[in-house]
Formats: C-alpha cells, sequence, structure tokens
C-alpha cells in the first residue's frame, strides 16, 4: 500500500519514519504477521524497482547458471568419468544421488544433522522477525526472481557467521545474534540472499554430489594403497592401483582449486547482491568486525588457492569503493 506524509503529500517508503522533506515524524506500517516458527516472505504484487546499485556491473537479473557453469560443467565430467570407469554402473547410482539431493526431505536432514532449528525462543522472533523481513522484501525488490520459500534457522555455535544451504535454508549463528548488531545482521542476511539469487545453493549441491563419490573412491584407492605400502608387496597390480589412486587425488585438486576460485568469485556477487538490496554499509560493518576478531596468521598461497572466501580486506575495500567513491 502506498504511503504519503499527511502534513506535505510526499510518497515514503513503507520502512520510513520520517519524512525526508519536510521532516515530520510518520507512522510506520506494520510488519506481515508470521507463521508459529516460520518466517517466510510473501512477495508483493508489484515489487519496486530498487533504489540505486552501489556497484557498476550488476545484472538486473543474473541468470543462475551464467555465474555457475563451472559446478555444473565439473558434475558432468564427473558423471562421465565414474560412468566410463564402471561401465555405466554408476549411472543409476548418480541420478537417484543427485534427485534426492535436491528434495526438501534431504534439506531437512540436512538441517537435524548439523543442528539447524527454527527460531524459538520469544527474543529471537521479536528481535530477527522484522529484521529478516525487511532484508527479505528489499531482496526481492532486487531480484523477483528469488523464491520465496526462504526460511530463517539458528545454529548452536558462538562464532560469528551465516551461510545458506539447499533451497530454502538461511542460517545465522548464535554467536552473530550476541555479538553483532541487528544492522549488522541485516548485513549477514543481505549477503546470503545474494547466495540464494545466484543459484549458488544449488550449485554446491552439485558439487557435493560429486565429492560424495570421488571421495569414496580415493577412500577405497587409499586403503588398498596403504595395504601394498605395508606388506611391501609389488607387482602389476600394485602399480596400477598407485597410477589410479595418484591420478584420482589429481583430478580432485584441480577440481578443487577450480570449484574454490568459483566460490570465491560468488562470495563477491553475493556481497554486491547485498549492496544492490540497499545494504552496503550494513555488509561493510560486519565485515569489519570480523576482520577486527580474526586472530588468523597470513594465509600461504597454497591456503589462498584452496579458500571458499577473498581476502576480506579485499571485500572489504569493494563495499567502501561503493559507498564513498560512487559519484
Amino acid at each position: 500500500m502506498a504511503r504519503f506524509c499527511h502534513k506535505c503529500g510526499m510518497s515514503l517508503p513503507d520502512i520510513a519514519q520520517f519524512c525526508a522533506k519536510c521532516g515530520v515524524q510518520v507512522p510506520v506500517t506494520p510488519l506481515p504477521p508470521l507463521q508459529e516458527n516460520q518466517l517466510q516472505y510473501q512477495a508483493p504484487p508489484a515489487p519496486i524497482a530498487s533504489q540505486g546499485q552501489p556497484f557498476q556491473a550488476i545484472e538486473k537479473n543474473p541468470v543462475r547458471i551464467k555465474g555457475n557453469g563451472v559446478y555444473v560443467a565439473w558434475f558432468l565430467f564427473y558423471f562421465v568419468f565414474f560412468s566410463a570407469i564402471t561401465l555405466g554402473i554408476a549411472i543409476p547410482f548418480f541420478v537417484i544421488t543427485t534427485i534426492i539431493a535436491f528434495t526438501k526431505v534431504s534439506e531437512k536432514l540436512w538441517r537435524s544433522v548439523s543442528g539447524v532449528r527454527p527460531l524459538r525462543l520469544k527474543s529471537e522472533k521479536d528481535r530477527l522477525a522484522p529484521l529478516f523481513m525487511e532484508v527479505y522484501k528489499k531482496a526481492f525488490e532486487a531480484n523477483p526472481d528469488l523464491s520465496k520459500g526462504i526460511k530463517l534457522y539458528i545454529k548452536e555455535d558462538m562464532t560469528i557467521n551465516a551461510f545458506a544451504f539447499g533451497k530454502e535454508t538461511l542460517v545465522l549463528t548464535r554467536g552473530s545474534l550476541e555479538l553483532l548488531d541487528d544492522d549488522c545482521l541485516k548485513g549477514l542476511i543481505a549477503h546470503e540472499f545474494g547466495h540464494f539469487s545466484h543459484g549458488d545453493t544449488e550449485a554446491i549441491l552439485l558439487s557435493s554430489v560429486s565429492n560424495f563419490f570421488m571421495s569414496f573412491m580415493i577412500r577405497k584407492l587409499t586403503d588398498r594403497k596403504n595395504y601394498y605400502d605395508i606388506t611391501n608387496k609389488g607387482g602389476i597390480v600394485a602399480g596400477i592401483v598407485k597410477l589410479v589412486y595418484g591420478l584420482f587425488r589429481a583430478i580432485d585438486f584441480v577440481g578443487e582449486i577450480i570449484l574454490k576460485r568459483t566460490s570465491r568469485r560468488n562470495e563477491y556477487l553475493a556481497d554486491q547482491f547485498a549492496s544492490k538490496s540497499g545494504f552496503t554499509k550494513e555488509l561493510a560493518d560486519v565485515l569489519i568486525e570480523l576482520y577486527k576478531t580474526s586472530i588468523s596468521k597470513p594465509e600461504s598461497a597454497k591456503e589462498q588457492l584452496k579458500s571458499t572466501h577473498p581476502d576480506i580486506t579485499l571485500r572489504i575495500e569493494r563495499l567502501e569503493t561503493a559507498l564513498y567513491d560512487t559519484p
């Protein structure tokens, strides 16, 4: 519903408390009610266009496959590779595992195993519901194709962190709730919506299926190789096992480097989405807080190659450039 200042008639955003033109205080539009133990956004029939794009090269409606084609390509490579070396035996297992991975049952099972729970305490609902709904609305305005079923969960972990999983699971750690203010929480949530918007969570599901098969094969080959090493047995069979083991390890290493590089790129894209949604400063502030509390030493070149996230100072620099250097 449109809102206007009762004094000067100026159009107002839904969450505005004061008129930007005459300064008179206006009542705040109440947020829609939430279901018990569930936060789910009901999209407006006509989303309002996002106001301003702090980053310069942000797509209006990002195409999911475009940014995560590497994940899909690597999944297909593993599918062909394992199908070939097993003479087709792996095909039904690959297909069934992939289908299961994308079901809601699988996502619910992951939440249970990972210790992720819905909001239960009144203090959690009173504080987080308005924050979540505010960010969800702006995220939907930034990308109307965003899923409407994303829900907020809590993980009992005292580190500052947030992550997205599957199609509808957005998680905040309890450490984030205890140590961050409301604005920083908005920045965290907006960043995770960016991962949903770009399809990163679905791409990671594909990667998980591939990694499951590769890990299984490497574990079996490692056991066999260790057996030959311990017993000092040689021969053609031992040589073939060691050769195949080396091949699998090399493929796994290359895949890890490629996918981790894509993951770092996706972190920048999620930052951009948070900025596009109007939470540039909030995200910059929370990254600064993370940087202040970080006690890890500088990463080596190998660690940087295997890192899923870019250097935090580079992310802060981009956000601050958008805040203070954009004309």
